[in-house]
This record gives structure tokens, sequence and C-alpha cells, in this order.
């Protein structure tokens, strides 16, 4: 099976277990109220809408290279990560103030669309305060799927304990690495602090995590098996993100189901910018100085995307990923499963040849 018909594979499942579980919450809601009910609807909507299910992918990896036989365990445990990584999107949405997720409306948007009954002045206020109670609906859906995975209580435990720690706290301390930078000047801006914010974010909770969680799920403590997972995850999460970045720049936002340029907008400091910005002319770094977290225009943009390529920055940030995703490699040649660890290679070259 190639890695594309893995990933249909695995995402086919999470979404029928989700919808499954999203129709008893529905009707479980019910005995409560119909706020509740509505909640529950708009956020089966959300998170069965899009996405790549990478995580619950991993997760079923992890799970399998580490020798666990029932793919239903995996599938579960994957779908209740993949519902803390809608959580944290609807956060992330939020907190950069984002306006499409996969193609469609974010919950915040959503909401200012429907409450027209709030008076004008505060409908964003109220938009942003329903999202994130909708937010802390949905941490309960995935805490109820993560007490109740098929396992021993005490794995339970051990694997809430990670996501406390590695899907929850890291991914808030690299947010906050990341968010400072907004608001520092190139000239200040550390590449170091940078990446190790993708490491937090995204190479921690999108990669690292759910495979390590999945052979934790398969009770498996063999330390040199965790060792290479988590190097190939903190390696080939880290090309992701700074793929993501380029994406984000260069993306058709038909395919990726975001608008271009909202990174810059944000002033991210990506690897991009700050390669840029390293190799451009004076008049560039004024430029690129000025234009960095405002509303910029379709020209602007434009010219952001020219410093960038210009200087040579795009091709120094894919040659980067492509570091990474080679050193991820290296990590797995002594995993056992070779088809799981076909699998894992051919993943991390679609990461950086992705169109989404």
């Amino acid at each position: 099976m190639t890695i594309q018909g893995a990933l249909k594979n695995t995402a086919s499942q999470t979404e029928q277990f989700l919808t499954t579980f999203f129709s008893a919450m529905e009707k479980e809601s019910k005995l409560t109220d119909t706020t509740v009910v509505e909640m529950t609807t708009l956020l089966k909507r959300h998170v069965l809408r899009g996405g790549k299910r990478i995580r619950p992918f991993l997760c079923w990896c992890g799970y399998i290279v580490a020798g666990g036989k029932s793919e239903q365990a995996a599938i579960h445990l994957g779908s209740a990560i993949e519902l803390i990584h809608f959580y944290l999107l609807n956060v992330d949405d939020m907190a950069d103030r984002d306006t499409k997720r996969h193609g469609g409306p974010t919950v915040e948007v959503e909401y200012e669309k429907s409450l027209v009954q709030a008076p004008m002045a505060l409908r964003g206020h109220y938009a942003r305060s329903f999202s994130e109670i909708a937010s802390a609906l949905l941490f309960t859906y995935a805490m109820e799927l993560f007490r109740t995975v098929p396992t021993s209580q005490k794995t339970v435990l051990e694997i809430i304990g990670m996501v406390n720690r590695i899907l929850i706290r890291d991914t808030a301390a690299g947010w906050q690495i990341h968010m400072h930078q907004n608001w520092e000047t190139l000239e200040k801006v550390s590449e170091a602090r940078f990446i190790r914010g993708l490491e937090l974010v995204t190479a921690q909770y999108t990669f690292t995590g759910p495979l390590l969680m999945g052979a934790k799920l398969a009770e498996n403590n063999d330390s040199s098996l965790t060792s290479s997972l988590r190097e190939y995850g903190n390696h080939v999460g880290t090309a992701f993100q700074i793929y993501d970045d380029i994406l984000g720049l260069f993306g058709d936002p038909e395919q990726t189901g975001k608008p271009v340029g909202n990174d810059v907008r944000e002033g991210k400091k990506t690897l991009l910018i700050q390669h840029a910005y390293q190799k451009a002319s004076d008049e560039d770094k004024n430029f690129l100085n000025n234009v960095l977290g405002t509303d910029i225009s379709v020209d602007e943009l434009k010219q952001v995307q020219a410093i960038v390529i210009q200087t040579g920055a795009l091709e120094d940030t894919k040659r980067l990923a492509q570091e990474h995703v080679d050193k991820g490699l290296t990590a797995i040649q002594a995993l056992p499963l070779m088809r799981v660890r076909t699998l894992l290679e051919e993943l991390a070259a679609f990461v950086i040849s992705r169109e989404k």
C-alpha cells in the first residue's frame, strides 16, 4: 500500500469512528440543553470537514511497529488525538485571526455570521466567546475518548500524561515563542529560537507525540524503538512545518484551504523571511520590516515573495527541510516491520512535496 492509500484508509476509519462518536454525543447532549446540541453539531461539522489525518496515521504506525494487534484500538486513540488537534486548531485560528480552515469558515467566523440577534458592536466579542466555549467542549470530548481507550488503566493514565506534556504544554510553549517573535524586529529575532518553537509546536504534537503514544498503547517499552520514533518525529515534523510555511507564502489557497500570506500579516518570522532578510539589500530589509505584521496588499505580498526568491531564501529553506527529512529517515533504518518503515519513508518524502 502506498502512503496515499494508507493515509486515505486511516482517514476513512477515523472519520467513521468520529461520526459515530459525535452522533452519540449529540444524542447525549439533548439531556442537558439545546445549546450543547448546537455546539456539538457545529464541532462535528468542523472536525469532519477536512484535514490530512496525519496524527491518527502516525499513531497507527507507532502502535503497529511496536507490536500492537488491535487496529480498532489504534483508531480510537488516533481519533482522540485528532480531537485535541482540532481543539488546538481552533485556539490557533483565534490567536492568528484566521478566517478560513479546511476550505470553510473558522468556528469563530461561523459564530459571527450566526449571531444576528447580538448587538452589532458586540458581535465579534460574542463570536470569540462562543468559539472559546465550543473549544472547551471539544476538549472534554477528546478527554472522553482518551479515558475510554481500550487498554489498561495504567496505560490510559500514561497516555493522558503524554497528552498533557507533549500535546498541550509543549505546544503552548512553542506558540508563545513564535507570538513573542511576531513583534520583534528582524534584526533581533533568533533563528535558533524560532526552530525551537517549530520543534515544540509541530514536531512534538504532530509527529513525535502520536508516534510515541501509539507505541505506548502497544505497551512496548523498548527504549531503542522509542528513541528511533522520537528522532524521526522530531526531524520530519520540523521539516513538515518548514514546508508548511513555504505553502503559507507560495501555496494555492484552493489547495491549502487558507489565504496565502497570513504568516506575513501576523508578523511571523518564518525561516523564509529570516533568511531573506539576512541576504536582502538595505531597501528590501526596510520593506520587510515595514510590511511584516500589517494587512499587506496583493502587490506588497508579491514583492515579499520576490525578495524571498531573489535572495535564495526559498531554496535555502527547502534545502533545510530536506536535511531534516534525511536525518529522520536515518533514524528509522533499524525499525522492525518493513511495511511500516516504508510508509514512514514515503510520508517523509510527501511532507516536502505536498500541495496542501
